[in-house]
């Protein structure tokens, strides 16, 4: 240590002295030779420091090289060539934090399942929108196992990412529930009439009537003529979000001819008795 750290520069060669002891097969004193002799983490040690990390990667000791990773005293590295290192050791996580190829990144997240949710979340904050869509497509295309995490992307960037594009993503992978789940997440602070109209479609193919019902009754963002045409042509076993539709945009004909018709008569009484008694003369009109 005093050769390296002697005033005006050390006093041996660095990269020599790495390599005798390597030639031994001495990774830990080289580990620990070298951490001492790049600590001030210049540019011109880019070279030692990749020789760092690899020594450690490939000679067994991977939760060393994490651990000096964590620390965040070498940055001048050769980061894709330490990636894929990190990839081959099974270190998923550090190996995504050193990609920028899309490509890449698809790959090392075909482990996402392996990873922990917060940093899968977190990591798509530093991806740019095209990025973002193409691998929540990836993940999504694999199967359920990712759904939930692919949801609380979503939600969180929602703005960002635009829910008109996520939408479509939930519905390429044919992740009804997903789409369920993250339009649930943002539908009551939502002003876009798509995203109602998705959520209470969503509702309706999972059979959550009361949810459908509940937007359907308090929502004033959607569009009432698009809600009562879908509600209408999926002939619901439940048609009180159609009624909360109809009562509260005055489809009240409609409404009446469309319960008759499917024999839902015990649905008019609902209506007349319940839901909106004073509209009574003219649904029996």
């Amino acid at each position: 240590k005093g050769l390296v750290n002697a005033d005006g520069g050390p006093l041996i060669d660095i990269q020599a002295t790495a390599e005798a002891f390597l030639s031994q097969n001495r990774v830990q004193e080289t580990t620990a030779f070298l951490l001492e002799a790049l600590k001030d983490n210049k540019p011109e040690h880019a070279y030692l420091q990749t020789k760092l990390l690899e020594i450690n990667l490939i000679g067994g000791a991977p939760q060393v090289a994490d651990a000096i990773m964590q620390q965040g005293i070498l940055t001048h590295y050769d980061r894709p060539h330490v990636g894929k290192l990190c990839e081959r050791a099974g270190m998923w996580q550090r190996a995504a934090e050193h990609y920028t190829e899309i490509n890449d990144i698809k790959r090392v997240f075909k482990n996402s399942h392996q990873m922990n949710p917060e940093f899968v979340v977190s990591y798509f904050g530093k991806l740019n929108r095209e990025q973002s869509i193409s691998l929540l497509k990836d993940m999504m295309s694999r199967g359920p196992q990712n759904m939930q995490v692919c949801v609380e992307i979503a939600k969180k960037y929602h703005e960002e990412l635009g829910s008109e594009q996520l939408i479509g993503v939930f519905e390429s992978a044919k992740a009804t529930e997903g789409l369920y789940y993250y339009l649930g997440g943002i539908v009551n602070v939502s002003e876009d009439p798509f995203v109602h109209f998705k959520y209470i479609q969503a509702s309706c193919q999972l059979g959550q009537f009361k949810e459908a019902e509940r937007v359907c009754r308090d929502s004033n963002i959607y569009v009432p003529e698009e809600v009562k045409e879908y509600l209408k042509n999926a002939k619901l076993p439940d048609p009180r979000p159609l009624i909360h539709v109809c009562d509260r945009f005055d489809y009240v004909d409609e409404l009446t001819e469309y319960l008759y018709l499917n024999s839902l008569l015990q649905y008019i009484e609902v209506y007349v008795t319940k839901v909106s008694p004073g509209k009574t003369p003219q649904v029996v009109g």
